[in-house]
């Protein structure tokens, strides 16, 4: 299994997935949560790797992480256009209602916040490499 996490500035998105690609967890955390976040799922699961997006803020992640001696791989991924694509895989879950339907994928913002999704994204795309 690996932990998945697109690392923010106030808050990260984090998932768990199979190496088949399957969904085990997923969720949104405060930043100031995610040593702890990690450390829970490194208990509960058996984390081969720690995927993390590639960004300024994924570096700061990578000094917060690197300090806690982990004993599993830690590899960084690019995040361009993860949000587009957590954004399309929301409305595919989460069907649009009323008027929303007539708007392009595209045009529509999702209610809630989707760092966990984009998690998701992060995780999907280092299985494919």
């Amino acid at each position: 299994m690996i932990l998945a996490i697109d690392p923010g500035r106030e808050k990260c998105g984090v998932a768990v997935l199979g190496t088949d690609g399957k969904i085990v967890e997923s969720g949104i955390v405060a930043r100031a949560e995610i040593k702890d976040t990690v450390y829970h799922y490194l208990a509960k699961h058996r984390i081969t790797a720690l995927v993390v997006g590639k960004s300024a803020f994924g570096k700061e992640v990578e000094k917060e992480l690197s300090r806690l001696e982990l004993k599993t791989n830690l590899i960084f991924i690019s995040e361009k256009n993860s949000t587009l694509e957590a954004r399309r895989r929301y409305w595919k879950d989460n069907k649009p209602k009323g008027w929303w339907k007539l708007l392009p994928t595209t045009m529509r913002v999702p209610p809630v916040p989707v760092d966990d999704y984009a998690a998701i994204v992060l995780g999907e795309r280092y299985l494919k490499s």
